[in-house]
């Protein structure tokens, strides 16, 4: 077999050759792996089959390769993941100081050991020095014990190159591909150039590079392309130039232009701002950026509550119900802190409420019990707010609980809780993107190439690769990165290499067309460009691209969209409801047939209740056959069946009031009567209803059963004299609502006949006019309706 080096700048052509050869292999049916970096798979496998399938390309990363090598040779060991390493991590200093430190201080030694493994570094090797040095040693060896047969990612890295360099043998290292091509990369560790060059002993190796390792000759060496055509524009500042680029991408959408072949470069943490105003002018981007546990809307609410102990503010009260006024008497009066709080919440009667929040947040003894009772607070929070994040319940629970699990093993008491925030955010989520304009920083854009990017943010200091002294060895107790490569003795390298260069390059050959711009001043001062990023070209002013948002029009009219009349078919008065919260929404569930529109009511557990229901209503009368077959065909609900089955027997199901005209219409579960009294049944999920108190409450917010309590109360004076409302919850007991019944039209049901009436004039008008507000956060078709946007 062999091992090739491909080596040349970005843009020389380096993917396009390798993808050259991988394409000859697979169609003589070889397989291929193609490693390089996370975030290029998507890309890559677009590029790659851009002329049609190809049968045996698989891509991979390499802590990937490693995994697969070590899973044929049957020599895994339990993976430490990245939270159980800073946790053991901490866990270690703990014991070393004798005291739980801080997160900062365990990141600090977890970046440390990650880098010392790295370069093969062993306890042994680490060399004498200072205090801090030996204090680096010791929580290094407590991690290894604490570790104990489990791996870290580097450990992983370390066995897949000593299985590789050994051969031979029932437990060698084999490549489950007839070649391996390397790409993507800006550079190559020690370790991984030494597993590559042991694999080529048994596959076709190609390694692409934008610069040779040391002591290498490469096997071809391409020439450096022209540049591409660069334009590179000045804005003010930060705001004019975000909304500038939004304008441009919204120009090359319109245009035609595929969202995938154009990207936004910028620096690391500015995206989340970019992204929210590009909601305005109606831009996809897609952030690739991963998530983590606290990113989402659990996650965050977790968070404002394990912090508001040490940190009370009003944005970390707002979750919080009850302390809803002592949040936004906080928001008027500019304050935080604890005695400012504590003197609102006396001023608006709230002590006792903020006395009960603190004492709850407090860490007790039985710690895992009051985590669990946490993350169930900040998930039925998250779903008060109608928003559920980018996992389920039970998946965020058993992650929350695992990572509380991690910091009970480092800190107790008041300690546990930043530790708990920590793990939550360090615990990384993959990144579920929409397509849409890919939104990179310079990381995420390593090895990509678009048609257009635009490079924002050009100026000196936003970019690079983080080059910066370490705490524990200094620069002088180092080696040139270029020794490492020469013998395999074990050593660290000298953080300060000139690596921005490599970087620099990289991002001006991101795309065919490139446009590089950079604010003039933001709120610190003046800025500089970044000359290796503008290079020769001649900053210009912002040109003049059309208006992409409403708001940038000179009327100043907000968006309101042009509606006409439809037909919206029949309504019940359950509809008509819906109808009249927002008639948008109505029409565009009933268009689009949204999921929530199909499975309303129908959660987990549901199903079996509605079925049921759906077969007593499908005739009216309920005959003992028809009993006996729904216990058949529903054993679950049998014994409940049988208990009821007298009262079951006299009522009339899926009853329309009034069966005729043009007026509301109610559509009731079941009905009974008994001389010159009515009964209406509502029924409802088992165990949703345990009291009279939680009866009214759900038929307070339905129209159905007041409204026919009324009509029958008016249209059969004399005959009916009194109307009971019953909600019965399926496997319990009825409960009536309003102990006495409803002998005369009372305020609420003349108040819902109004309402039902001025609802069913703008419904038989066909009037599907928007009604934004709080529940356009929840609404599934918002992204239709944009008023919620406004």
């Amino acid at each position: 077999m062999s091992f090739e080096l491909l080596v040349g700048p970005p843009g020389s052509g380096k993917t396009a050759l390798l993808l050259e050869r991988a394409r000859e292999l697979t169609v003589r049916g070889a397989r291929v792996w193609w490693t390089g970096l996370p975030g290029q798979r998507a890309c890559f496998y677009r590029r790659a089959t851009e002329g049609g399938a190809l049968l045996g390309l698989e891509f991979q990363t390499l802590q990937q390769v490693y995994y697969r090598l070590l899973a044929h040779a049957r020599s895994l060991k339990p993976l430490v993941v990245g939270t159980g390493r800073l946790a053991l991590v901490g866990e270690a200093l703990a014991r070393e100081l004798g005291a739980p430190p801080s997160p900062g201080e365990a990141r600090l030694f977890a970046g440390a050991i990650a880098e010392a493994k790295r370069f093969g570094l062993g306890i042994a090797d680490i060399p004498a020095g200072d205090s801090e040095v030996e204090r680096f040693s010791g929580v290094y060896a407590h991690y290894e014990r604490l570790k104990g047969e489990a791996w870290d990612y580097d450990d992983f890295r370390r066995e897949a190159v000593a299985l590789a360099e050994a051969g031979g043998g029932p437990t060698e290292a084999l490549v489950e591909a007839d070649a391996l091509m390397v790409d993507g990369l800006r550079e190559l560790g020690p370790l991984d150039l030494r597993l590559l060059r042991a694999l080529s002993a048994g596959c076709e190796v190609w390694l692409a590079l934008p610069e040779a390792p040391p002591g290498l000759t490469p096997t071809l060496l391409l020439p450096a392309r022209e540049c591409p055509p660069t334009e590179v524009f000045e804005a003010p500042n930060p705001v004019s130039e975000s909304r500038w680029v939004l304008r441009s991408l919204k120009r090359d959408l319109a245009a035609g232009t595929d969202p995938l072949d154009l990207a936004v470069i910028m620096p690391e943490g500015e995206s989340v701002a970019f992204a929210a105003l590009a909601d305005e002018y109606g831009v996809p981007v897609m952030d690739e950026r991963p998530g983590s546990l606290a990113d989402t809307v659990p996650g965050r609410i977790l968070l404002e509550l394990l912090e508001l102990p040490e940190y009370p503010t009003a944005s970390r009260l707002l979750p919080i119900r009850e302390l809803a006024p002592l949040a936004s008497a906080a928001l008027d009066a500019g304050v935080a802190g604890h005695y400012a709080l504590a003197l609102l919440a006396e001023q608006h009667g709230l002590t006792d409420s903020w006395r009960t929040w603190l004492a709850r947040l407090e860490v007790p003894e039985d710690r895992d019990a009051w985590a669990r009772s946490l993350v169930d607070q900040a998930l039925a929070m998250a779903g008060e707010a109608g928003q559920g994040g980018v996992m389920s319940g039970e998946l965020f629970r058993a992650h929350a609980l695992a990572r509380a699990k991690e910091a009970g093993r480092v800190a107790a008491g008041a300690g546990f809780r930043p530790w708990w925030v920590a793990l939550l955010k360090e615990a990384s989520l993959p990144a579920r993107v929409r397509g849409g304009v890919a939104l990179l920083d310079e990381r995420l854009a390593s090895g990509r190439r678009y048609r257009r990017a635009y490079l924002m943010r050009a100026v000196e200091g936003a970019y690079g690769v983080g080059e910066r002294e370490d705490y524990f060895f200094p620069e002088e107790r180092r080696v040139a990165l270029a020794s490492l490569f020469a013998d395999e003795k074990a050593r660290l390298p000298r953080r300060f290499e000139g690596r921005d260069r490599l970087l620099f390059v990289e991002l001006r050959a991101v795309a065919d067309e490139l446009v590089v711009t950079y604010p003039l001043a933001d709120q610190g001062g003046p800025l500089l460009y970044e000359p290796a990023l503008v290079a020769e070209a001649t900053p210009r002013p912002l040109p003049d691209v059309p208006a992409g948002s409403r708001l940038e029009l000179a009327d100043g009219e907000r968006y309101r969209p042009l509606l006409s009349a439809q037909p919206l078919g029949e309504a019940s008065l359950e509809d008509l409801r819906r109808y009249d919260e927002c008639a948008m929404r109505f029409w565009l569930e009933r268009r689009l047939d949204t999921a929530e529109a199909r499975e309303r009511g129908r959660e987990s557990g549901e199903r079996q209740w509605r079925a049921l229901l759906s077969e007593l209503g499908r005739k009216p009368e309920l005959t003992p056959d028809r009993l006996e077959s729904l216990a058949l065909h529903h054993a679950w609900a049998a014994g409940w069946l049988a208990a009821h089955r007298q009262l079951l027997l006299t009522l009339r199901f899926g009853l329309l009031l009034p069966d005729g005209g043009d007026g509301p219409r109610a559509l009731l579960d079941a009905a009974g009567r008994q001389g010159s009294e009515a009964t209406f049944y509502n029924f409802r999920a088992p165990g949703s209803v345990a009291s009279r108190e939680d009866a009214e409450a759900w038929l307070d917010e339905r129209w159905s059963e007041l409204w026919a309590a009324g009509h029958m109360l008016e249209r059969y004076r004399g005959r009916i004299e009194r109307v009971r409302l019953i909600v019965w919850p399926i496997l319990g007991e009825p409960i009536e609502a309003y102990p006495g019944g409803i002998r005369y039209p009372w305020k609420r049901i003349v108040s819902r006949r109004k309402r039902a009436e001025a609802a069913l004039a703008r419904f038989y008008a066909g009037s599907i006019a928007p009604s934004p507000g709080f529940r356009c956060r929840a609404c599934p078709v918002r992204d239709v309706c944009r008023e919620a946007v406004e």
